[in-house]
């Protein structure tokens, strides 16, 4: 211990010491309150939407859809954990999913990180999440799925910041593989990504499109060992977007040549999600007379003519009137 010897000093300096030590208990206490506040929040929520749940979703209805998209897709054939992929190749046929010495015998050698949860957000990147304080109300379900990497951390309020399963498509896999290979560490660009990557241990990202994509998650699997990010690299046998008309026409009595992905994603969803809350899924430029951009992020995009998003939209509406689904357009409840 030091001892001071001059009065005045030691009084200042013990004043110092209070005075520190109070704005550290000051800062200390903010924080806890913040986290907390957060965690009400969240836990609020979820309790608010467990209430909505028991009110809107008919389980018998859902059941049956299910019983017509799990003849289309399955998490272990669609979500195939990327550690799996030499064996996949090695032993099984990727276009009918069976064993190379067998026509019958489906592939066993596969496995998916994807389990069975009773609620699901099913987040779109449409711009009518801006200014919606979803934020907090998606983050609150079991299991979160987003597509192509779309940023949360500046639009938390709105869309959260939770994500357990992201589907990427072939154009932000060859973004995302070239910008990893930057190695210079003041690349604006790639220590962006690796925040977004960082953001949910544990995330699943899944590349839908079928193997074409393998060497692309094999890249990309090297530096995510490398930097310590904890993701799960996934794959489908076969592209998701693969003649899935049968499906579309059973669903909702219709033929559709492309279905989007973010039909296909929903489809895919609800074989391992019991209720599925759809949210930035609306294709319209305007709601209530204000225009609604394409992308919740300032990205301008289009919908391509080769998709029918009103006809795919007409669809969720139809689903969300029957209780197979929740869709939310607009604002959430922020309090």
């Amino acid at each position: 211990m030091v001892w001071i010897k001059n009065k005045n000093v030691a009084s200042a300096f013990h004043l110092l010491i209070l005075a520190t030590a109070t704005v550290l208990l000051l800062q200390y206490a903010y924080t806890y309150r913040q986290h907390n506040i957060l965690y009400y929040h969240i836990s609020n929520f979820k309790g608010k939407m467990v209430d909505t749940v028991q009110d809107h979703f008919n389980m018998t209805r859902i059941h049956q859809l299910q019983n017509i998209t799990r003849q289309f897709f399955y998490p272990k054939k669609d979500i195939i954990d990327f550690k799996d992929h030499e064996i996949f190749l090695e032993k099984c046929n990727p276009e009918t999913f069976t064993l190379l010495n067998s026509t019958k015998e489906t592939c066993n050698v596969t496995h998916t990180h994807v389990k069975q949860y009773k609620n699901c957000a099913l987040v779109g990147n449409g711009g009518i999440l801006l200014n919606s304080s979803c934020g907090a109300e998606i983050d609150a379900h079991d299991f979160v799925i987003r597509n192509n990497l779309a940023p949360t951390a500046e639009y938390s309020k709105d869309v959260g910041t939770k994500t357990s399963l992201t589907t990427i498509n072939f154009a932000v896999l060859w973004r995302v593989t070239n910008t990893l290979k930057r190695k210079r560490k003041d690349n604006v660009e790639l220590q962006s990504l690796l925040s977004r990557l960082s953001e949910t241990p544990g995330m699943v990202f899944v590349y839908p499109l079928g193997i074409i994509g393998l060497e692309n998650l094999k890249a990309i699997d090297i530096v995510m060992k490398d930097k310590g990010i904890p993701i799960v690299l996934a794959f489908s046998h076969r592209s998701i977007m693969t003649d899935k008309r049968l499906l579309y026409r059973k669903l909702a009595d219709t033929y559709w040549n492309l279905p989007s992905t973010g039909v296909n994603t929903f489809a895919l969803a609800s074989t391992f999600c019991d209720k599925i809350s759809m949210y930035g899924y609306y294709p319209m430029s305007t709601y209530h007379n204000q225009n609604v951009p394409y992308h919740y992020y300032g990205d301008p995009g289009y919908y391509g003519p080769a998709h029918k998003m009103e006809e795919e939209f007409a669809m969720f509406q139809d689903f969300h009137s029957q209780g197979i689904i929740r869709q939310v357009i607009g604002k959430c409840d922020s309090d």
